[in-house]
């Protein structure tokens, strides 16, 4: 069950993630009063950039296991690292999701003051919670192959926001 588990957990993070990069992204950068279509688009964008970057991912975690001595071994080193790096992400996701779905659910007032102390300070500490949990997963890599691609995994993640940022909206500001 973990075995499966843990990789599907965090492409799943790593996915909601992108969409999210991508709605921060375009914040800001439009006047229109309804900007839902142009809230969408962003987040696909950033989703399809987070898929990319997953499936990139996958393939270098593809060919560190078929070029590994024993692969069994491989693909429990890369299960132990990304359950570390779940332990420092999961909290973080699972605080962040509760906040979006409050702020989804809840009238306007109490969604807002949900955005100002939830949404607005985890946005700011994101990166370093990515860092955090890349180090973490690399720390507990019996080899190198493993560690390199936790810190790979930890980077890809935090590229895939500047790279929408440049590639739509950077000349909108």
């Amino acid at each position: 069950m973990v075995r499966v588990a843990v990789p599907a957990l965090l492409a799943s993070i790593a996915a909601v993630d992108g969409l999210l990069a991508g709605y921060r992204a375009a914040t800001g950068r439009n006047g229109r009063i309804r900007r839902r279509g142009y809230y969408v688009a962003a987040m696909r964008r950033g989703l399809a950039a987070g898929a990319a970057v997953l499936g990139a991912l996958a393939l270098i975690r593809g060919a560190a296991l078929a070029a590994a001595p024993d692969p069994a071994a491989r693909y429990a080193d890369l299960t132990r690292a990304g359950s570390a790096m779940l332990w420092v992400i999961g909290p973080f996701a699972a605080v962040t999701l509760a906040s979006s779905v409050g702020y989804l659910v809840l009238p306007r007032r109490p969604a807002t003051i949900l955005i100002l102390l939830g949404l607005g300070p985890l946005t700011v500490v994101r990166p370093w919670v990515t860092v955090a949990a890349g180090l973490a997963a690399a720390w507990t890599a019996r080899d190198l192959i493993t560690a390199g691609c936790a810190i790979l995994a930890a980077t890809g993640v935090l590229a895939v926001e500047p790279w929408v940022h440049r590639r739509w909206y950077a000349g909108l500001a």
